[in-house]
């Protein structure tokens, strides 16, 4: 799946990724997957399905290597959707949750914090 993404086969990257997740939705990888299968939607400008996947990546797997990831790209989807106000919980959220996240995660969080006005 991630080789489709790489090569710029979205549509086939979602359709795999889907296919994992109902064949495999307890995996320790689900949660990667479910973060991989948002930015399949985001890099197609569906920040609707970005939003929704990504949320559900965090909600469904709270304890995922990717749970901080998917709540960056959650906010950062929001923005891209108009939903600031939205977005600014998301991100305040991921700083408190997850303090010990990839320091490149959270400084991101932080611009896209201020990016926001939030």
């Amino acid at each position: 799946s991630l080789r489709l993404i790489r090569v710029g086969q979205l549509a086939d990257a979602e359709a795999a990724l889907q296919s994992f997740l109902k064949d495999y939705p307890k995996d320790d990888l689900a949660g990667n997957a479910q973060y991989w299968l948002g930015e399949t939607y985001y890099a197609r400008n569906e920040y609707e399905q970005a939003a929704a996947a990504f949320l559900a990546g965090y909600r469904n797997h709270p304890k995922s290597q990717k749970a901080p990831d998917n709540l960056l790209k959650l906010g950062v989807s929001l923005v891209a959707m108009g939903q600031k106000a939205e977005a600014c919980p998301v991100f305040s959220n991921l700083l408190s949750e997850f303090p010990n996240a990839p320091r490149l995660i959270l400084d991101r969080a932080r611009s896209e914090q201020q990016r926001a006005g939030c």
